[in-house]
């Protein structure tokens, strides 16, 4: 047994582990390059009407003007490079699923239902980082006002609802963990470091923080059944929920305190769903030739 393990140890491949970085910077390169030139007509128009140069007014003219377009633009980008970068070195090789059971009633709606549980778990993650740490939540919420994500209706639904959850899905549960699975890491490590890059992708503290925590529980989504397919539309519920219907909620203004009580509720609930997900067999049959073709 001590030799089996030793020789499993010694089969990790480096290699992968840095290769997996790769689609992190393709996707930050794909964003740099596909909005730069709108940020670069942004200055022209402020030079132009001899607006001063600040950072939230340069965000401010560039999502009024060029931010739909910017935005759909590097996601439909994102998609086109990553989708046959998945299919051929994940997809095409790997496993053969069972779309049919992997994206069946039950994986749907634990999936779903989890999801639910982490917009209140987010929502006192929130509250509690306002309360301890003001300065890091006005930066995030500064973010938020001046991407107009959440805020512009258009944007809103075509990118960060739509579009946005393809992308990272493909990029970091589809391309990056599926590297980082050849390189015989544990699996708790494979979901891991995809899910500190995602929160690392996206650039701000408090966004970061519960980017980490919705990438591991997409990572172990897509390790469970297998497919981004599932893992990209629970990814859609959560930016909708956490867009359109957060914005529907903060008309009750709840309590910070009931904030918190809603999100320990959901925080235990989303233990318990996810400890039935890791009991979920829905993948595998009795019939011991069709487990080795699934698993």
């Amino acid at each position: 047994m001590a030799d089996n393990q030793t020789e499993e140890k010694a089969k990790i491949r480096i290699g992968y582990i840095f290769l997996a970085f790769v689609p992190f910077a393709v996707l930050m390169a794909i964003q740099t390059i596909v909005q730069l030139p709108g940020v670069i007509l942004s200055v022209m128009d402020m030079s132009k009407n001899g607006q001063p140069f600040t950072t939230d007014l340069l965000m401010s003219t560039f999502n009024e003007k060029y931010g739909l377009i910017s935005y759909t633009v590097y996601a439909l980008a994102a998609i086109a490079v990553f989708l046959p970068w998945y299919y051929r070195s994940v997809v095409k090789n790997g496993p053969k699923i069972i779309y049919k059971k992997a994206l069946g009633v039950r994986p749907v709606l634990l999936s779903t239902a989890v999801m639910v549980c982490m917009y209140f778990v987010v929502t006192a993650l929130l509250t509690m980082m306002n309360n301890i740490a003001p300065g890091a939540m006005e930066s995030y919420k500064k973010l938020v006002e001046t991407s107009a994500l959440g805020v512009d209706m258009a944007i809103t639904i075509v990118y960060t609802i739509l579009l946005a959850p393809i992308a990272e899905e493909l990029c970091f549960r589809g391309v990056m963990q599926g590297m980082l699975e050849k390189s015989n890491l544990p699996v708790r490590d494979v979901i891991l470091i995809q899910s500190i890059l995602f929160g690392v992708m996206h650039m701000n503290l408090v966004q970061g923080l519960y980017a980490v925590i919705l990438g591991t529980i997409l990572g172990y989504l897509r390790y469970k059944y297998k497919t981004i397919i599932l893992n990209a539309g629970v990814h859609m519920f959560f930016n909708f929920v956490g867009t359109i219907v957060a914005g529907w909620l903060e008309k009750f203004n709840i309590p910070d305190h009931l904030s918190m009580i809603f999100g320990g509720i959901g925080l235990a609930l989303a233990a318990a769903l996810l400890v039935l997900i890791g009991k979920d067999r829905t993948l595998y049959s009795e019939k011991r030739e069709e487990q080795k073709v699934i698993s």
